[in-house]
């Protein structure tokens, strides 16, 4: 068993999978918004909790973006998901939005401990992890 799978020693850093369509919306990629906030003073004393891993949403290749997430999903067990404000909040991706979240439902049944989170922003991704993950 590997790290990142013992899940029952409160010292392992959560594992946290942050989708954003950043990239296609405002030319940052989500790498670099995760990076930023887990940057600023809120995230002091916790940031060393979490391991945040950014996804790129790329809603021109919608079926492109929803193989590579399921595949992300898959490849390692996370503790929880944030689907940015990018991805959620453009009514323009609504059916995109619903695809993702059908997608990481799907993995919820087989990981339930798994956590599906949703973010106001990008200034808000400490905020919405330390509220599903309470120290």
């Amino acid at each position: 068993m590997n790290n990142i799978d013992k899940r029952s020693d409160s010292t392992t850093r959560k594992a946290i999978l942050v989708l954003s369509a950043s990239q296609n919306l405002v030319g940052h990629s989500v790498h670099e918004v995760v990076k930023a906030d887990w940057a600023k003073d809120k995230a002091r004393g916790v940031a060393e909790k979490f391991d945040n891993v950014g996804f790129t949403v790329d809603p021109t290749d919608v079926p492109g973006t929803l193989e590579a997430l399921q595949q992300t999903l898959q490849a390692r067990s996370w503790d929880g998901v944030l689907v940015g404000w990018c991805t959620r909040g453009h009514v323009e991706f609504t059916v995109l939005f619903e695809q993702i979240v059908a997608v990481i439902v799907q993995q919820v049944i087989l990981q339930p401990q798994l956590k599906i989170m949703f973010s106001s922003g990008a200034d808000n991704l400490v905020e919405t992890t330390v509220r599903n993950f309470p120290a």
